[in-house]
């Protein structure tokens, strides 16, 4: 079993952890069980691997300058927001975007490579005070070492060393183990709301996922935003898991679009290539951690359309091979 199998039973787990209503664990159960035949479809389709021709020495800037912006913006705050999270609401969110963008993919490409300084990403990513960003990053560089090198004893003090990291910067936040499952439980509820409330042909109609470009570039609400708006609560940001949105956007027929992110790791996840397991790796961490906090922001979707691309051209090379055949 591939690592991207995990994520329809993380799904449910989650949800069941949240003790969710019927309905809702039907309509779960229905987008879960949509991504696992787009496994199915993605795993019999005939796929030839084409890589794009990426040097390692601008990569290797690109990573730097990643870790570089990042030390810019607290130069530009003079303040650390993982020591006073109150003001990480003044970081430049399009910068912060390009943070995440270059530095999570490149870190995983160079760690492939066996460039250890790979691993500074998390650490100085984490000076943004934001938790989802490192808990990414820690889940992509762990895959990417479970699946290449396999479990060993190495394997278990990166683990640890990541998990210290992980509950250094919750205790900035002063975040625990029952607040997490309190966190479950409400962002649950929440979907249980949205599948009480919404019409099973959706609410917005892809307006809420658009949101998470346009609000990059034009401002206004962000996804999770909208979210809050069709629930009538003010000031605040709602996650609800990976379907909430996708279920506002479209209702039922949102599950196609986890048949589709599910053809996208079966096919993907074959790849042989470094650059094109790095972004395997980057998105399939955004989707496990994407259970809770959903698929919704720019630098995601950005990554997902790369590897889509990638996917692409493999297709297409196996249909001139086959034309020429013919």
């Amino acid at each position: 079993m591939r690592l991207h199998h995990l994520i329809p039973i993380i799904l449910m787990i989650f949800v069941a952890l949240g003790m969710a209503r019927p309905k809702t664990i039907l309509v779960v159960t229905i987008f879960s069980l949509s991504m696992i035949y787009g496994f199915h479809v993605g795993g019999r389709i005939r796929w030839s691997e084409r890589p794009l021709p990426v040097r390692e020495d601008y990569i290797v800037s690109a990573f730097w300058l990643s870790l570089l912006i990042v030390l810019l913006q607290l130069l530009m705050l003079r303040q650390v927001p993982l020591l006073d999270p109150s003001i990480r609401t003044q970081l430049n969110p399009r910068l912060t975007a390009l943070t995440y963008f270059l530095g999570m993919p490149l870190s995983v490409y160079l760690f492939l490579r066996g460039r250890r300084y790979a691993l500074l990403y998390p650490f100085v990513v984490s000076l943004y005070a934001y938790r989802t960003p490192v808990l990414v990053s820690l889940i992509a560089l762990g895959a990417a070492y479970y699946e290449e090198k396999g479990l060993d004893r190495r394997t278990l003090l990166v683990g640890v060393l990541a998990a210290l990291l992980f509950l250094l910067l919750n205790s900035f936040r002063n975040i625990g183990l029952g607040d997490l499952l309190t966190r479950v439980v409400a962002t649950t509820s929440v979907l249980d709301v949205i599948v009480w409330r919404c019409s099973p042909f959706g609410f917005y109609h892809g307006v809420l996922q658009w949101a998470g470009v346009r609000s990059y570039f034009l401002g206004g609400y962000s996804p999770r935003m909208l979210i809050s708006k069709y629930l009538l609560i003010r000031d605040v940001t709602t996650t609800a898991t990976l379907i909430g949105g996708i279920y506002l956007d479209f209702g039922l027929l949102g599950a196609l679009e986890l048949f589709l992110l599910g053809f996208y790791y079966e096919v993907l996840g074959r790849a042989k290539d470094y650059f094109t397991r790095a972004i395997y790796y980057s998105t399939l961490a955004y989707g496990i951690v994407g259970v809770e906090t959903g698929i919704l922001d720019l630098p995601v979707y950005a990554l997902f359309l790369l590897g889509s691309c990638l996917i692409l051209r493999g297709l297409i090379t196996v249909d001139v091979k086959v034309k020429r055949l013919g």
